[in-house]
């Protein structure tokens, strides 16, 4: 019985993960700064793009720089690469507001590295709750050549500006104003 009941649901699972991965929505929401922190490093705001799963959960992908053309790929970090001591050691008693996240340095992500870590060579950010009409807040945390273990760098409170859903992948993309234009 117990095996019938093992197939009938890596049956259902086989049928339902891809469902599931293919089903991610991606939204951007866009803060406005609000700490002297986050106004220093932006005075347009920051906007994240983000899937949301099917099954629930969120996948932070790029930060962009509102009104402007910089940009950074994110990607989930294991707190081990933070280095000796990891979160603690790196934020002290504060807790951490959520997720920790890698700047990846290609194209404008090196540059914001240095924006919300100066001297750092590496930083990361830890992003609170992406939800819609919620303030955000942000901790950034960097490491130096040669450091042993990252440090703290900024706290930085967004309040919401805004948010949209990209258009969904699978749909043919359209002319840029294709149209013949006013008669």
């Amino acid at each position: 019985m117990s095996i019938a009941r093992a197939a009938v649901a890596a049956c259902f699972m086989s049928l339902v993960l891809p469902l599931t991965a293919s089903a991610a929505e991606v939204h951007i929401y866009s803060y406005d700064p609000v700490s002297p922190a986050a106004q220093a490093l932006t005075s347009t705001g920051l906007s994240f793009e983000f899937e949301r799963r099917f099954m629930g959960g969120v996948r932070v992908v790029r930060v962009v720089q509102t009104g402007d053309r910089g940009s950074a790929d994110l990607k989930l970090a294991p707190e081990s690469d933070l280095g000796r001591g990891g979160l603690k050691a790196a934020l002290g008693k504060t807790e951490p507001v959520g997720p920790l996240y890698e700047i990846l340095p290609k194209d404008a992500g090196e540059s914001f590295v240095h924006a919300v870590c100066p001297g750092s060579d590496q930083a990361w950010l830890l992003i609170g709750r992406l939800d819609r009409f919620r303030d955000l807040e942000l901790q950034a945390v960097g490491r130096r050549a040669g450091e042993a273990g990252a440090h703290a760098c900024a706290n930085l409170a967004f309040s919401f500006r805004s948010d949209w859903r990209m258009p969904d992948q699978e749909v043919p993309e359209a002319k840029l104003f294709g149209g013949v234009g006013p008669n």
